[in-house]
């Protein structure tokens, strides 16, 4: 097999069985923000590396963290992918592995020798020509935060680095590495590049080879990780002495520092080295037109611009989104390329990528470094003076400090470029290249033409999931599309408009959704047939289910629904439970909200839904479970495969597809007749019971189902040994109804069946009720 062409210019991280989502996710975005855009950095399939011609344009693979055997069992038993890797780097190739991807590259693994969770063997990459041992901290266990820690490292001397002195690094993020054992004699093919500082004996933390004409980093623990988020955050405040915020600081930023200087010794040229002064020194990172903050990225503290992107097949989805006479005649003329529009939440500018610079001949770097300024540029908000806070003589109460509005601030939204095409550098927490193939993998799966218009009754229109508005950082996507009229009226849909982070999110009722890091949030702008408006209840059941079948297709992970609007996991090791307890726990995942507008004689739906995709511990999320199904099979003998890592491109574009499927379904049957059958499949409450709390006495019920005409809960009540005539249900529930605006109760007496025991029901309506899960409550909603 060839090696690397003199070109190669993209950066492969593997994203197969046994990586861990959350390292594969922090691994992406590290190498991103230090090598954007000398090369392009991106997930690669054991698919791929099995049947593609990768290595001429490969300048550096890379196994993130998670799980050897795995990698052991796709890579070299089952696609005899080791042996391309190995001929790849003896031809000059660079291989980076971290964790476990540096287990996998030594020569023997000798992991938890003599316990519950030994693994020992050959490998046969065998970069390093000794082996690795560990964990070298005592506590780890699978799929947990237990055995996490902050370490510090003893740095050897490098050459890529202007400090030629031994140095540290404290508040690293370790959990389950190892360390390297040199052979005797010491291989004049090894160089030490760090020990671990706090272990006797100062164990080696990370090793480079030279392998043929390549080499390799092999490095146990996970520098990808930035400290100022979990899981490492968590585990520098597990410390005896946690460090000041300053501290931490300064620790990631030499992280960020040595994962650039492996890079060096790896052979590639990170762009920021040709960043220098006259003087040869760094310019302040801030001082950098165009320099990246990673701190913002992932910390960001006011709404960033939002871009309208379309399938590629289909440009003129994303050229005609806003192109609506009534919507353009809305709009004034400002300077030179940018309109805005006065909506009734949100004051938006809209103007063409090129409008960033004023020129028509702006290039993507212009653009990038723009982005980047926009990023660091804080906005200036209306804060109540000191005088005004001091408590004066008169009866007057000083005002009370509100939390920024978010929603004052201008908003900007850049339309797409005929001559200057989308690239991910300008969206390094979403790759759309990485979507849209995402996007047709899906539809074909499903059986669908992908990047094509579909004919319906009111000439053709694109799938969802092809028209994307998206923002790095917003206020509220379900916000911007349902409480400005303009836009809810005129943009064109079906569309999903996508957000990496929300400033004010919101939930069901006055619920303000958090997004940390890692999670998914979006909506959907549809259009809903007059004649379904009986039916609209049903729509974050739809949602409900798209979302089950996307991120958990066989159920192994156990994503479940709770009624009404709830996604949550039930299975071992969430919830406070233990894998390998046999009792299943149940943690939220994520919520789904609806909102209903009648507006130019059409209902226009406004579809929410936020899911924990790559949350780190303590947050329940996807990745968390792919991590715990991972551990659960490693000791069966089960030969179904683990699904593959969940990714955010891969996550969304298969929710697009899912409920593109449902709501045509919906659509064609009117109703919700078809999916009852699927959906109690993965619902979590059949008998269920419950206590509802409106009634006096409160009155202890079964669960049985949804009802399919209105989507009502269906409860029976749970007879006791009284002998009282009374219902124990006060007059609201003590009649025979067929709305759904209402709880219904229906008596055995009532009706042409009295006698003839016929069951009692009492159907509960979602959105009047709270379901309180951990509790088996069920009280009115307020």
């Amino acid at each position: 097999m060839p090696g690397p062409s003199a070109s190669a210019h993209q950066v492969l991280v593997y994203s197969g069985p046994g990586v861990s989502p959350l390292s594969l996710s922090h691994t992406i975005l590290t190498l991103s923000l230090l090598l954007l855009p000398h090369y392009t950095v991106q997930p690669v399939t054991p698919e791929l590396l099995s049947s593609q011609p990768w290595e001429p344009s490969c300048a550096l693979l890379v196994i993130p963290g998670g799980r050897d055997l795995p990698f052991v069992e796709e890579l070299t038993i089952k696609r005899k992918v080791t042996k391309r890797i190995k001929e790849y780097v003896d031809e000059g190739g660079r291989y980076l592995g971290i964790c476990a991807g540096a287990y996998f590259g030594t020569s023997q693994v000798k992991f938890d020798v003599g316990g519950s969770m030994e693994v020992t063997g050959n490998r046969d990459l065998a970069f390093f020509p000794g082996s690795s041992e560990g964990p070298t901290y005592p506590g780890f266990q699978y799929a947990s935060e237990n055995g996490s820690r902050a370490v510090s490292l003893f740095l050897e001397p490098s050459s890529s680095s202007s400090n030629s002195t031994h140095r540290s690094i404290d508040h690293v993020y370790y959990n389950g590495g190892g360390h390297f054992i040199l052979p005797s004699p010491t291989p004049s093919n090894t160089q030490v590049l760090a020990r671990y500082a706090d272990v006797e004996g100062e164990p080696i933390a990370a090793v480079l080879t030279k392998n043929g004409k390549g080499k390799s980093v092999l490095c146990s623990l996970h520098p990808e990780y930035p400290l100022n988020d979990p899981p490492a955050r968590l585990a520098i405040n597990k410390l005896e002495h946690p460090p000041e915020v300053e501290e931490i600081e300064a620790s990631d930023k030499a992280r960020i520092e040595w994962v650039e200087e492996l890079l060096l010794l790896l052979g590639l040229n990170p762009p920021s080295k040709a960043r220098k002064t006259d003087h040869g020194t760094d310019k302040n990172q801030n001082e950098i037109d165009g320099e990246e903050d990673p701190k913002l990225l992932l910390h960001p503290t006011h709404p960033s611009p939002i871009f309208i992107l379309s399938h590629p097949n289909l440009p003129e989805l994303s050229t005609n989104a806003i192109s609506k006479k009534e919507l353009q005649g809305k709009m004034t003329q400002e300077e030179e390329g940018w309109k805005v529009l006065e909506d009734g939440n949100d004051q938006i500018s809209f103007g063409p990528v090129e409008a960033t610079s004023g020129s028509a001949s702006t290039s993507e770097n212009e653009i990038v470094q723009w982005l980047a300024k926009r990023r660091r540029d804080q906005p200036k908000l209306e804060t109540p003076s000191i005088e005004n806070l001091k408590i004066d003589d008169g009866d007057a109460s000083p005002p009370i400090p509100q939390p920024p509005d978010f929603h004052s601030l201008p908003k900007t939204v850049l339309l797409p470029s005929s001559t200057i095409p989308y690239t991910p550098r300008w969206t390094p927490l979403f790759s759309f290249s990485s979507y849209w193939s995402e996007l047709d993998l899906a539809r074909k799966g499903a059986g669908k033409r992908s990047g094509v218009l579909r004919k319906g009754e009111e000439g053709e229109k694109s799938a969802l999931g092809d028209l994307i508005i998206y923002g790095e950082t917003v206020t509220s996507t379900q916000t911007m599309l349902d409480r400005n009229p303009l836009l809810l009226t005129h943009l064109t849909a079906p569309l999903a408009f996508l957000a990496s982070f929300q400033l004010s999110g919101r939930g069901r009722g006055s619920n303000i959704w958090l997004s940390p890091p890692g999670c998914l949030q979006f909506s959907l702008l549809l259009d809903l047939p007059a004649s379904l408006s009986s039916k609209m209840v049903f729509i974050q059941y739809i949602m409900a289910l798209a979302v089950c079948e996307a991120v958990d297709e066989d159920g192994r992970l156990g994503v479940r629904i709770k009624w009404p609007n709830d996604i949550y996991a039930e299975v071992e090791g969430v919830g406070g439970t233990e894998i390998g307890s046999g009792k299943k726990g149940k943690a939220k995942l994520g919520g789904i909200l609806v909102n209903t507008n009648f507006v130019g004689g059409k209902w226009r739906i406004v579809v929410g839904c936020g899911i924990n995709v790559l949350n780190a511990l303590p947050t329940t999320s996807l990745s968390q479970l792919h991590s715990l199904l991972a551990a659960k099979l490693s000791s069966t003998t089960s030969s179904r495969p683990l699904p593959a890592a969940p990714t955010m491109e891969g996550t969304f574009a298969k929710i697009m597809s899912s409920f593109d499927s449902k709501w045509e379904q919906f659509i064609d049957e009117k109703g919700f007749k078809g999916f009852m059958n699927e959906y109690h499949g993965r619902w979590l409450h059949s008998g269920q019971e419950v206590t509802l709390t409106t009634t006096e006495p409160h009155t202890p019920l079964r669960i049985l189902s949804i009802t399919q005409d209105h989507g009502l809960l269906r409860c029976v009540p749970i007879r006791t040994k009284s002998t009282s005539n009374s219902t124990g249900l006060t007059p609201l529930y003590n009649r025979i109804v067929d709305s759904s605006s209402e709880d219904r109760y229906t008596p055995s007496s009532a009706g042409p069946n009295r006698g003839n025991n016929t069951p009692e029901f009492v159907d509960l309506q979602p959105d009047g009720n709270s379901f309180d899960l951990m509790s088996g409550l069920i009280k009115r909603k307020v």
